[in-house]
């Protein structure tokens, strides 16, 4: 194999299986911590006005950061093979993917953008 005919696979792979892991393993619990547990008032802490408090710190920023990034590249893997694969679509693959990618990478510097602004 030379190096001209090396695939992009597998950065695209690394960023699904990463994506997918982080989505599986800590979507639930943030879910479950942010969407039901805070709001019924089981993690009432005094001290805490609101969850958006949570966002002055940097750790919870890169925390967000990483999770959200991972799961747009995830579910951008996810839509091209979904829309190549099952709707039989791979003649535009290259199309898809700019798209899909795209989409991913806008919605990752948003998330940047917006977690770094954030006051």
């Amino acid at each position: 194999m030379t190096a001209h005919s090396r695939s992009n696979r597998p950065l695209a792979w690394l960023l699904f299986g990463t994506g997918g892991f982080l989505v599986a393993f800590f979507f639930p619990i943030h879910i479950l911590l942010t969407g039901i547990l805070q709001p019924l008032g089981v993690l009432r802490d005094p001290g805490q006005a609101s969850l958006l408090t949570l966002l002055e710190s940097p750790l919870t920023r890169l925390y967000l950061a990483v999770l959200l990034i991972c799961a747009f590249w995830h579910a951008a893997y996810r839509l091209r093979d979904t829309i190549c694969d099952a709707l039989a679509m791979r003649q535009i693959d290259l199309v898809i993917v700019s798209l899909c990618y795209a989409g991913a990478t806008i919605a990752s510097v948003a998330t940047i953008v917006l977690l770094i602004r954030v006051p």
